[in-house]
């Protein structure tokens, strides 16, 4: 009997599995055209990137990648077909710190485990948080700006780029780290938000970093902290939230690239392997870092620790502000 089942073991565990993906030389992949599946809309920052990586995966592979932008849900549509997909590496989904907090917020109405049903081919870029006043607001520091806002007890208004996103969430956990508290004002979007915060209508934004570097720089805006642990190149004089006295506070936004968790394993080492290639070609690199991005190009097992590491400490501050989404 044994003999009989560990060859019909062997013929149902590669039923499901694409031709390809059970040849043992991998180096043949991909033989027919790949898909990319950016969540979001034409021009934003994840499209970009992917057509950006995309145009030197070309290269590697011989062939283009498609690139399809299926926007809607705030990202769920596209997440989920690539979840749902066939395990064969062809169907590959652009997120980052979207997949965790998609997966708190949106959770029991999808019909997908976004944690679960999804894995990293990589962590492919980060992208500091920075705070930043309008100059009239009388602070420099963020003592003062934790001074201040102790002062007026809630009331001072700090512009998101949406509710709910990492760039809400990391000032809300720097409100619970420091006892203060806050206005929230969120935006369709960072550009309103520093329009508004240029304008005077608003006290402070909390936005990814490349969003406000020449206005910092101009001296448009004032830098307060940046929320990663390290300062940024691009602003090397503004100190971390760390340096200013929150300790271990660390906080970014992340893109990667993501295919459905069924993927047998070694294909997607191979996949992670060819997009770390062209992240760190140089061209793409200096490209994203003039962008602002930071290239991290990480292990698939990197990014599977950067999606449950997030999941886990924005649930917490997530349930400790009672952030809901609109």
């Amino acid at each position: 009997m044994e003999r009989a089942l560990l060859p019909l073991a062997a013929v149902l565990a590669l039923a499901g599995l694409p031709a390809f993906a059970q040849e043992t030389d991998l180096s043949k992949y991909p033989q027919q055209p790949v898909r990319i599946v950016v969540t979001s809309s034409a021009g934003a920052s994840a499209d970009a990137l992917a057509r950006t990586v995309g145009r030197e995966l070309g290269k590697i592979w011989g062939r283009d990648p498609v690139i399809e932008n299926v926007a809607g849900s705030n990202g769920n549509i596209g997440l989920e077909q690539v979840a749902n997909s066939k395990p064969d590496g062809l169907t590959i989904a652009v997120g980052g710190d979207k997949v965790p907090l998609n997966a708190i917020f949106y959770g029991p109405e999808l019909k997908t485990d976004l944690i679960k049903d999804l894995s990293t081919v990589t962590k492919a870029v980060a992208n500091p948080q920075i705070l930043v006043v309008r100059p009239t607001l009388g602070v420099k520091n963020l003592d003062e700006y934790l001074k201040l806002a102790k002062e007026k007890d809630g009331t001072l208004t700090v512009g998101t780029p949406s509710n709910g996103g990492a760039h809400h969430i990391g000032h809300e956990l720097l409100g619970q780290r420091t006892g203060t508290k806050y206005t929230f004002i969120p935006y369709k979007g960072g550009a309103p938000a520093v329009t508004d915060l240029l304008g005077g209508h608003i006290d402070a934004v909390i936005i990814t970093l490349a969003a406000v570097t020449e206005h910092v720089r101009a001296g448009r805006l004032v830098a307060i902290g940046v929320s990663t642990a390290k300062r940024s190149a691009a602003l090397p004089d503004v100190p971390t939230f760390q340096e200013q006295g929150v300790k271990d506070f660390d906080v970014e936004t992340w893109q990667g690239f993501f295919v459905t968790s069924r993927t047998p394993r070694p294909l997607v080492e191979k996949i992670n392997k060819d997009f770390v290639k062209a992240l760190t070609a140089p061209e793409v690199k200096n490209f994203l870092e003039g962008q602002g991005f930071v290239v991290v190009a990480s292990t698939a097992e990197e990014g599977d620790a950067a999606v449950r590491q997030d999941f886990e400490s924005y649930g917490k501050v997530i349930k400790a502000a009672n952030i809901k989404l609109d």
